[in-house]
């Protein structure tokens, strides 16, 4: 099958089609793109999936299609119900109403929550018409945390046949793509503890061989994700070939066959290796979440995530004290007790720093995918405690306590650092911004008859400043400090391209100001805009004529540059696009097309040749 979600579209597509014509029903040709819903009246037509599907039509022309063998089927309460209760569907983010006004994010400029939903739906009925439930093997374990919760959903059954266990070349090359630019960016993984689970399994000798539920599970999903950080990478290796080599399987099929393993890998009830105490299931968690970046999986990027940052809140790795490494301190003149000690503290320092590493990934996560629909977060800012992980390479922390090493010495940590750096600044964005919105919508009157609700609370970034203008000013220019400050390919040592720094720089500028921009007369005139919850005029104080030409020239030079910068990684195959992107690259496209037709300085000083001379002034 092609890596491509064009190619997927277009098959099962073209088998719908079919469906339609081998049971006689009629409907609209693809070269018929008036996609706004007719009403009809019951009696005119007779029922059918076809039928019901184009009553759930909405305002965004999302259309949620039943397919034949599950008209009849009535959905598990248990699974649909609490899954439909996690993802919220979004309301209509023009003027358009909708029969049932739903919740979404403030900054969200498109909902992936109704993809996400329908994938979640189908694993649950395809789950339910086998006859199988998910979750009644799923055993909490004695004196740790049940994991239940953790569990729930994730191991569904794939839609892929699982892949066969790849020959060690093919392997060794899918885990360097993991670990030169996934693992970077999320240090879920320590190298060399997960190499040594690599040589284990691929040992000559059969009896020392170490193939375990968690060793295969751990060891396919870096497959999964390996095949998958470059755009077609498995259909180009298996065209260059030679005669008898093993080809490389589709990420989704490695994907298939760590799913297969979770269970046993959740379960397992060997602790004598590794960390136990839940710190390996989110371990996992996090591996299927970096998957579900690159390739839409059931249950869902925002329901894995969510689980995570549960998981992760249970476990407390948000918060520490320095109370396990000072507990234990030997007395002076003790005989023997230093060097128990230093051992213990080694122990220690190890334990602790693979906590950090798990929550800081954890909390990339919760706000990049949270930033990018809207949402509140998982923990808020306020609570945390933990330090970022050490950034030392981890050639040089071990089980024994961390090693000396030279502070020049390259590491992929420093990837991960200005990583967790900039989900803190967009942490802070999101939060002031939803705290505008919020505020706004009390003005309107609401919680107003609610004396319980503490309305007036001031926004602990904004109380710094005098105005959300000034905060904005400042956050714009830590922003610019943080591109600035961007490390090298010399520093970090691996292969990850460092244009992804700038592309979330300008990201982050978008969604800073996209708020900011006003609404154009004609437009409010015609579809009543000040009305909308999310009007951004709405938000703050007219904006001064400086101010808003900057605004305008910020959200359009921020879109081309993000444009650009995709149209770069496409060319070099550096990019999937995923839900996450294609969200990224409708906001540019939409936030510059906006600025450049408002704000005639704007054209002038970025329109290209190739655009067209006629937008009047």
């Amino acid at each position: 099958m092609e890596n491509s979600y064009v190619y997927h579209l277009e098959t099962r597509i073209d088998y719908l089609e079919r469906l339609l014509k081998d049971n006689n029903i009629t409907f609209t040709p693809g070269e018929d793109l008036d996609l706004h819903p007719h009403p009809v009246s019951s009696s005119d037509k007779p029922h059918s999936p076809i039928s019901d599907a184009k009553h759930r039509v909405n305002g965004h022309g999302s259309l949620h299609l039943q397919l034949p063998h599950q008209e009849n089927h009535k959905p598990n309460h248990d699974d649909t119900s609490e899954a439909n209760s996690l993802i919220p569907l979004d309301s209509s983010v023009s003027g358009q109403a909708t029969a049932q006004s739903r919740y979404l994010g403030s900054t969200s400029g498109i909902s992936f929550a109704r993809v996400m939903l329908s994938a979640v739906n189908a694993t649950v009925s395809n789950a339910n018409n086998e006859k199988e439930n998910p979750r009644s093997s799923v055993k909490p374990e004695a004196g740790g945390t049940s994991m239940r919760d953790s569990f729930f959903g994730l191991h569904t059954k794939p839609t892929f046949e699982p892949a066969p266990f790849p020959d060690k070349d093919v392997a060794t090359r899918l885990v360097g793509f993991y670990f030169e630019i996934a693992n970077p960016q999320n240090p879920i993984l320590h190298r060399g503890e997960f190499m040594n689970i690599f040589e284990a399994a691929y040992s000559d000798n059969k009896e020392e061989r170490v193939r375990t539920h968690k060793v295969l599970y751990m060891l396919n999903i870096v497959f999964a994700i390996g095949a998958g950080i470059f755009l077609d990478d498995t259909r180009r290796f298996n065209n260059n070939l030679g005669e008898g080599q093993e080809k490389q399987a589709q990420p989704e099929e490695y994907h298939a066959s760590a799913i297969v393993q979770l269970e046993g890998c959740m379960n397992s009830s060997d602790k004598s290796e590794g960390f136990g105490d839940g710190l390996e299931e989110l371990q996992a968690v996090l591996l299927l979440a970096s998957f579900a970046l690159l390739r839409p999986v059931a249950p869902g990027l925002w329901y894995i995530v969510g689980v995570a940052i549960r998981l992760a809140v249970d476990l407390g790795l948000h918060y520490e004290d320095r109370k396990d490494i000072e507990a234990g301190r030997p007395e002076v003149g003790e005989f023997g007790s230093r060097q128990q000690y230093a051992r213990e503290r080694g122990r220690r320092d190890w334990t602790r720093d693979f906590r950090r590493r798990l929550f800081w990934s954890t909390y990339a996560f919760d706000r990049g995918v949270s930033t990018c629909v809207g949402r509140p977060f998982g923990v808020t800012d306020l609570v945390i405690t933990t330090e970022f992980p050490s950034i030392i390479d981890d050639d040089y922390i071990t089980p024994e306590g961390f090693l000396p090493c030279k502070p020049s010495q390259p590491s992929y940590k420093y990837v991960s650092h200005h990583y967790f750096r900039l989900r803190l600044l967009q942490s802070e964005i999101l939060q002031v911004l939803q705290y505008q919105q919020a505020q706004h919508a009390r003005s309107g009157g609401a919680n107003a008859t609610n004396p319980w609700m503490l309305n007036n609370l001031p926004s602990p970034f904004l109380s710094q400043h005098g105005s959300f203008r000034s905060w904005r000013s400042d956050i714009d220019a830590r922003l610019g400090q943080w591109l600035e400050s961007a490390p090298t390919k010399t520093q970090t040592g691996v292969a990850f391209s460092t244009v992804i720094f700038e592309l979330n720089y300008w990201q982050c500028i978008i969604l800073l100001y996209r708020q900011s921009l006003s609404t154009p007369p004609q437009f409010e005139r015609e579809f009543n805009t000040s009305n909308e919850i999310n009007d951004p005029t709405a938000m703050h104080a007219k904006e001064a004529i400086g101010d808003e030409e900057k605004v305008f020239l910020k959200v359009a030079e921020a879109g081309q540059k993000v444009l650009r910068i995709y149209r770069k990684l496409h060319v070099v195959h550096l990019v999937s696009y995923t839900f996450l992107a294609t969200h990224n690259l409708f906001s540019a496209g939409i936030a510059f097309l906006f600025a450049i037709w408002h704000s005639p300085s704007v054209r002038r000083r970025l329109v290209s040749d190739v655009l067209p001379k006629s937008i009047p002034d």
